[in-house]
């Protein structure tokens, strides 16, 4: 019965025409939750990469065990070029065993510097009177995306002496932080992921109704060539068995056209600054559970 019921469902340029338009608003839908969901994963994401930033003296997840680690003199602020900040980041060890920070292999020296590459090619293409004048010392390497909230990130880690830095205000760490508190800059955690659940839904209902007239206008024409079914001696538990293999073979074809959606606009949504920068495309990831929560929307 389920080859019968294939077979029915493409016999006709209307069963056709019905399967695409089923599909192809399944499709839509689907690849709308995906990229929702994406998204709030990479809002997750970004907060997670960029917490070192708001590192202190009582971590809620520290990285290295605090009791063995040599203290950290450490110092953030933020410069502005043009209408970009720049995230700046000062660090003086007191031992071999001070933390280092994520996206660099250690911590520079005193008259060193890790660069962002969006701020290295910044540096690079700007006059040094603007702003290379800013951060005297040498540039011994890039800061590694695992430390950065997009591409488009400018931070830079400068190396100081211990007596030096102490000096300036700075104050002692033994560890960056971990905890993700919310999308970077922003105070309340959680907001930028309750306002993307709204968004997604507010996108997904018109998606649902065009979903539900699709089903409507076919369902005449299918209850017609069921009622002829009956009339040939097929039996109610045939006929179920054929239109539940027509609805799974519609979904079906919605939904892995809705993750070809999904990959295929991920790059594009990535470059959508929601957190007030973009974000990587492999922040836009899915978790098993979202997957499962679509599939089980779609069987619903």
């Amino acid at each position: 019965m389920t080859r019968i019921g294939v077979r029915l469902a493409i016999a006709s340029r209307d069963g056709i025409l019905r399967l695409v338009v089923i599909a192809g608003a399944v499709a839509i839908g689907v690849g709308l939750l995906l990229v929702s969901l994406a998204g709030i994963n990479g809002v997750h994401t970004q907060a997670q990469r960029t917490a070192w930033l708001t590192s202190s003296d009582h971590n809620l997840r520290p990285s290295v065990n605090e009791a063995t680690a040599d203290p950290l003199w450490a110092m953030a602020s933020e410069d502005q070029y043009r209408s970009s900040p720049i995230e700046r980041v000062d660090l003086a060890p007191t031992g071999p065993r001070s933390p280092v920070p994520p996206g660099i292999p250690a911590l520079p020296g005193p008259g060193q510097y890790y660069a962002s590459p969006a701020l290295s090619r910044l540096l690079k293409s700007t006059p040094k009177t603007e702003l290379g004048d800013r951060y005297p010392g040498q540039q011994i390497g890039t800061i590694g995306p695992s430390a950065l909230a997009s591409p488009d990130s400018l931070v830079i880690i400068i190396g100081h002496s211990a007596a030096d830095l102490s000096s300036q205000g700075a104050r002692q760490i033994r560890s960056f932080e971990t905890a993700a508190s919310g999308a970077p800059g922003d105070a309340h955690p959680g907001r930028m992921q309750l306002i993307l659940a709204v968004v997604a839904g507010a996108l997904l209902i018109p998606v649902l109704l065009f979903i539900a007239a699709a089903t409507r206008l076919a369902a005449a024409r299918r209850e017609e060539r069921f009622a002829a079914m009956r009339l040939v001696g097929a039996t109610p538990h045939q006929v179920s068995i054929i239109a539940a293999v027509e609805a799974v073979f519609a979904s079906g074809a919605g939904v892995v056209g809705g993750f070809g959606l999904f990959f295929a606009l991920r790059p594009l949504v990535a470059k959508i600054p929601f957190t007030g920068q973009p974000f990587f495309p492999s922040d836009l990831s899915l978790h098993l559970a979202n997957v499962l929560l679509v599939a089980l929307g779609v069987r619903q």
